[in-house]
């Protein structure tokens, strides 16, 4: 039935992918809630970042089951332009990602603060590592590709793939309402929308969907850094102060990654090597305004 649906109907399809993946969520933190007032836990003691990993981990198999369902399981193995090539077309984004983990380390750090346990800080590198995996499975992996083999690969069919799937990325992430600041929530869909707008290209282009499930679980782990090395922030805290200056490098990045695009195709080595130098004095430049 899948299959059908995603020929016949695919932005349906990608609608309703969007929608059993964040009820797999919502029905794993129900019954996890549950379970606990059951068994009397104590909810302060509980590790959130090993929780949210049973969440991710379940919403990775929603997105499998898809896949797999839809003969698309093989997306999972494609190689593609390669695992490190890709990741010199995610130059931007990755330059943006040790940007921001260097300056949360030299500006962020609590005075006197003292590290989590060890325990801790590695449910938290996975947790936010699961993020990614789960998201680029069904955003990418499931939701991207059949929008680009919907509209296909011609310049204007690349650009309306990675505007929808970025889109239904962003309005995904309304669902954090209900434990942040309205107006975070809504900077992070906006931002949320254009990252996975960006993501998809650089999906796109590589045809390797490691590349962007690695870059998307670092930039988690970048922008949570300090909550989960020093537990002084949560995610819901995180998500409340979103603004809108978050949007440039975005911005800047998939004008990069998408300029001059006719096809799917992975940029010559000499174009990246030149897009590592100026996102690298990019950073640099913005380093030394603040």
């Amino acid at each position: 039935m899948l299959k059908r649906l995603r020929k016949a109907h695919p932005i349906l399809f990608c609608v309703l992918a969007e929608v059993v993946f964040l009820a797999s969520l919502f029905v794993t933190d129900l019954v996890f809630t549950i379970a606990l007032v059951l068994f009397r836990t104590d909810f302060a003691s509980i590790d959130t970042y090993l929780y949210s990993t049973l969440q991710e981990l379940v919403g990775a198999m929603v997105a499998v089951l898809f896949l797999v369902r839809t003969d698309r399981a093989g997306l999972l193995r494609r190689r593609g332009s390669g695992f490190f090539n890709g990741l010199l077309v995610g130059m931007y984004p990755l330059v943006f990602i040790g940007y921001n983990a260097f300056g949360s380390l030299v500006l962020g750090r609590p005075e006197n603060g003292m590290l989590q346990p060890a325990a801790r800080i590695c449910t938290f590198l996975v947790s936010m590592a699961m993020v990614g995996v789960a998201e680029e499975f069904i955003f990418r992996g499931v939701i991207a590709q059949t929008l680009l083999e919907h509209f296909g690969t011609s310049r204007a069919g690349v650009w309306k793939a990675c505007l929808l799937s970025g889109v239904l990325f962003g309005a995904a992430h309304l669902t954090n309402i209900l434990s942040s600041a309205p107006f975070g929530v809504l900077m992070q869909c906006v931002f949320a929308a254009s990252l996975g707008t960006l993501f998809a290209a650089i999906y796109f282009r590589t045809g390797n969907l490691w590349v962007t499930v690695f870059l998307h679980g670092a930039m988690d782990i970048s922008s949570m850094l300090i909550g989960g090395l020093y537990g002084t922030t949560t995610v819901a805290d995180a998500v409340s102060g979103y603004d809108a200056s978050m949007l440039l490098s975005v911005l800047l990045s998939e004008e990069a990654v998408l300029e001059d695009d006719e096809d799917v195709v992975v940029p010559p080595l000499q174009a990246a090597r030149e897009r590592i130098i100026a996102a690298a004095s990019s950073a640099l430049n913005t380093f030394f305004m603040l």
